[in-house]
């Protein structure tokens, strides 16, 4: 910006010295659209709505760019200069634009940091669903060996009956009464969790491997023939060095439902 100023002012010089002249006519007209053509060429480029800002947020838009291409954290003046420069929907699509950007190209400091500041502009449900995505999105990237943790019920479990369907949910121990992961299943062989059967993006099994949770296992299931309902309770603590468990249930772990 002082580099524009500087073009401004110097193409004053020659109007100055028009009116420091002798021989000059009409000074005051002259310095009156002169000083108006001036300051108004300041005000359009300096002014957060002006026809020239494109200019100011063009410069902005590169430097940051420039800092993610050397996965440098974003520096705190460009993050103030979005803040003053831009609107909030426009700050909403910068913030988007460059996360992806920077966990596309694996600059994942680059990609933290601004993670981290952008997490006070999405404030609406819908908003907090986009932020909890790009922060599953840069977990991942950081932490690619959890991202495909599973929890499945082993082929060698026992059960009480034959059944039709049923629904396994997992839960933080202690933890908010959202599951991190809930299915329901026709047979057996699809009783598992992963990370797409979470509720919330980034509440998942992965955070759950990350932060050592201990989890609530919930089991039902609906017998075919009796229709008796029989449940299964208990508790399952995760290692990080095992990401896919094969939990076998055996035949006293189920409690017959009353109906």
């Amino acid at each position: 910006m002082l580099s524009f100023i500087f073009l401004v002012l110097v193409a004053g010089l020659p109007i100055l010295a028009y009116l420091l002249s002798n021989k000059t006519n009409n000074k005051g007209i002259v310095f009156g659209l002169s000083a108006l053509v001036l300051s108004s060429c300041l005000f359009l480029y300096v002014s957060k709505f002006s026809l020239l800002g494109s200019l100011n947020k063009r410069i902005l838009n590169n430097q940051i760019i420039d800092e993610i291409y050397i996965d440098a954290k974003i520096p705190t003046e460009y993050l103030v200069s979005i803040e003053k420069t831009l609107n909030e929907d426009e700050i909403k699509i910068w913030l988007i634009s460059f996360i992806s950007k920077a966990i596309e190209i694996d600059k994942l400091k680059s990609a933290e940091s601004l993670v981290t500041f952008a997490e006070k502009f999405f404030n609406s449900n819908e908003e907090k669903i986009i932020f909890y995505n790009m922060y599953t999105s840069l977990r991942d990237a950081k932490f690619p060996e959890f991202s495909g943790a599973t929890f499945k019920i082993s082929d060698e479990s026992y059960f009480p009956c034959i059944f039709s369907d049923g629904e396994i949910r997992l839960l933080i121990l202690n933890g908010p009464d959202i599951p991190i992961g809930e299915n329901k299943f026709l047979n057996q062989e699809t009783i598992e969790i992963s990370n797409k059967n979470s509720l919330i993006p980034g509440f998942d099994l992965s955070s759950a491997y990350l932060n050592n949770e201990t989890l609530e296992l919930s089991l039902l299931i609906n017998c075919d023939e009796s229709g008796d309902i029989y449940s299964l309770n208990n508790l399952i603590v995760l290692s990080p060095n095992m990401l896919s468990i094969s939990y076998k249930i055996e035949l006293n772990e189920w409690l017959k439902k009353p109906q």
